[in-house]
C-alpha cells in the first residue's frame, strides 16, 4: 500500500476523491466500471494516469474525479466501517506517546476495521512489527484480507481474545495499544510480554469515563506509573480571502443600509410586475374561453370591454393605494423633520467668548492634524462646494475598513465533538521501580506482587535502548550505585 509509483497500473489501490469527506478506494481491474452521481469512470481509463490526476467523466456527464495515491491517512477517510473508528487527530498523538519508532514492536487489541494498523505498520517500518488482535472472527477474516491485499507484512493479525486468553507467544514489545470493552481485563496479560529493559507505555482508548477509572485503578494496582488521561478534539477553521475592492464586505453602516433600501426597492418592483404579468395572464385565458364559447364574435365585444374594465379598475386602486402609502411615509418624514428642527429651535444656543476660542482652537488644530489634499481626488463636475452640499450623517466621518492583506477565519461547521479518552501510562523497568519505591518521596506506588513477578519472568534481551524523558527518572537514575546502573542496562 506505502510505495511511490507515478503511474496507475492493474490491480493497484486508487482513493477516488469526489467532494470534501467523499472519498472511496476502489481495486483497478480491467472490464469494470465506476458509476457514482458525477458520471461512469472505466478503469482502463485509469490504467497509465498519473496518481493527483484529474479524470472527467465522458458525456453526457459533466462530473470529475481525483486519482490519488494511497496512505493511511485516505485510507482512514475512504475505508470501510465494520467498527468505530479511530481518526488521525486520535491516531498521531497517540503513535507520538506511546513512542512507536522504526524497526520497534508494539501491539493493538481490537482491530476493528484496520484504521489504526495501517498508521501503525506504516510507523514501525518494514523491520518493526505489529501485532493485532481481534476476537470477532468475521471482522478478523476481512482485515486479514485487507493486510495482505495492502502489502501489510509487517502485520501479524490473530483471532484472539486478550481478556481472557492473552496475547500468545509474543514478547519484548515497547508498547501496547487496547481498544477494547474492558482494557482493564487486558493490563494483566500485557505486563507478561513488555520489554522489561526499558521504558515501555500503554495507551487505552475507552469512550466512557467509567472505563477510564478502572483502567486507572488497575493500571495503579499493577504498578504503571505517569497515569494521565486526555481528550483530543479537532477545531477546525476556514481561511477566507480577502473581499474584491468594491464590495459591500464591512463596508460602513450608511452603505449597507442604502443598499438594503434598493433591494427592497428592486424586489417591490419585481413584485409589481409580477403581478401585471398574472392579470395580462388571466386576461388572455378568459378572452380565449370567450372565444371558444362563442366562435361567431357576438358577444366577444363586450366580454372584452368588461375585461379592461375590471382590469383598469384594479390598477386605479392599486395605483391610488400605492400613492396613499408612499404619501403617508413622505409625511411622516416631514414630520420627523418638523419635530426635530422645533426641538432645536427650542433650545437656544448660547455660546460664550470662552466656548467660541475653543471651538477656533480645535478648528486650528484638526485642520493641522488633517491629511494633505491628494491631487485629482474629485472629479471635475464634483467641487468641493458641491461635496459639502451633500447631506453628512454622523457615520460617514469614520474610516472605512481596509482589507487588502487581511485574512479572514472563521470556524468550520464541520467539526467532530467528542471522540474518546486516552488513558496513558508508562511502565519502569524492575530496578527503577524499586529505586522509585525506595526513595519514597516520588508519588509511584511499589509494584505488587503480581507486577514484580511478570516483570522477572520476562524474557531480557541484550539491547541497550533506553529512553529518558522524565526528571523524577533522572534523579533515580543517578542515585543508583554501580551494581544496580549495571543490572538496569542489562549488561
Amino acid at each position: 500500500m506505502f510505495h511511490s509509483k507515478v503511474h496507475i497500473e492493474e490491480g493497484d489501490l486508487v482513493i477516488l476523491y469526489m467532494v470534501r469527506d467523499d472519498m472511496t478506494a476502489i481495486t483497478i481491474k480491467k472490464g469494470q466500471v465506476l458509476h457514482n452521481k458525477f458520471g461512469r469512470y472505466r478503469h482502463e481509463d485509469m490504467i497509465g494516469m498519473k496518481y493527483g490526476s484529474k479524470m472527467h467523466s465522458p458525456p453526457p456527464q459533466s462530473g470529475y474525479v481525483y486519482l490519488l495515491r494511497p496512505t493511511p491517512e485516505l485510507w482512514t477517510l475512504s475505508l470501510p466501517h465494520r467498527t468505530q473508528i479511530l481518526y488521525m487527530t486520535d491516531i498521531a498523538y497517540i503513535i507520538m506517546r506511546l513512542g512507536v519508532r522504526v524497526g520497534g514492536k508494539v501491539i493493538e487489541a481490537g482491530t476493528g476495521s484496520g484504521s489504526m494498523t495501517h498508521s501503525l505498520s506504516r510507523a514501525v517500518g518494514k523491520k518493526g512489527q505489529v501485532g493485532s488482535y481481534e476476537y470477532h472472527a468475521p471482522r478478523c477474516e476481512k482485515a486479514r484480507a485487507e493486510f495482505e491485499e495492502h502489502g501489510l507484512t509487517n502485520v501479524q493479525l490473530q483471532h484472539r481474545n486478550v481478556c481472557k486468553d492473552g496475547f500468545g507467544d509474543i514478547e519484548n514489545v515497547e508498547s501496547v495499544f487496547l481498544d477494547l470493552p474492558a482494557p482493564w481485563e487486558a493490563i494483566p496479560h500485557a505486563i507478561k510480554v513488555l520489554r522489561p529493559d526499558v521504558i515501555t507505555k500503554i495507551c487505552c482508548f475507552s469512550p466512557c469515563l467509567e472505563q477510564v477509572l478502572k483502567t486507572v485503578s488497575t493500571l495503579r494496582e499493577y504498578g504503571f506509573s505517569d497515569i494521565s488521561t486526555q481528550e483530543v478534539l479537532t477545531r477546525t477553521h476556514e481561511l477566507q480571502p480577502p473581499p474584491l475592492p468594491g464590495s459591500n464586505h464591512l463596508r460602513s453602516i450608511d452603505d449597507i443600509v442604502i443598499g438594503l433600501h434598493a433591494h427592497e426597492k428592486k424586489k417591490e418592483e419585481r413584485r409589481l410586475l409580477q403581478m401585471k404579468t398574472a392579470r395580462e395572464k388571466a386576461a388572455r385565458i378568459r378572452e380565449e374561453r370567450a372565444r371558444a364559447e362563442d366562435p361567431e364574435g357576438t358577444g366577444v365585444a363586450a366580454a372584452l370591454a368588461e375585461m379592461l374594465n375590471e382590469e383598469l379598475a384594479k390598477d386605479t386602486v392599486n395605483a391610488g393605494a400605492e400613492a396613499e402609502t408612499g404619501a403617508a411615509v413622505e409625511q411622516g418624514k416631514k414630520r420627523k423633520a418638523d419635530e426635530a428642527s422645533a426641538v432645536s429651535e427650542a433650545v437656544p444656543a448660547k455660546r460664550t467668548k470662552a466656548d467660541a476660542t475653543a471651538s477656533e482652537a480645535d478648528l486650528l488644530l484638526a485642520v493641522s492634524n488633517a491629511p494633505a489634499p491628494v491631487p485629482n481626488a474629485l472629479s471635475e463636475e464634483e467641487t468641493p462646494a458641491a461635496s459639502s452640499s451633500k447631506p453628512q450623517s454622523p457615520r460617514s466621518s469614520l474610516p472605512e475598513n481596509t482589507l487588502s492583506s487581511q485574512v479572514l477565519l472563521r470556524v468550520s461547521p464541520e467539526m467532530r465533538g467528542h471522540t474518546s479518552y486516552l488513558t496513558f501510562a508508562t511502565f519502569y523497568p524492575a530496578a527503577v521501580r524499586e529505586a522509585m519505591a525506595n526513595q519514597g518521596g516520588s508519588s509511584t506506588k511499589p509494584a505488587s506482587p503480581a507486577a514484580t513477578e511478570a516483570a522477572v519472568a520476562a524474557t531480557q534481551t541484550t539491547e541497550t535502548e533506553t529512553e529518558y524523558g522524565d526528571p523524577t527518572l533522572d534523579n533515580i537514575v543517578g542515585t543508583l550505585t554501580e551494581e544496580e546502573l549495571i543490572a538496569f542496562m542489562g549488561a
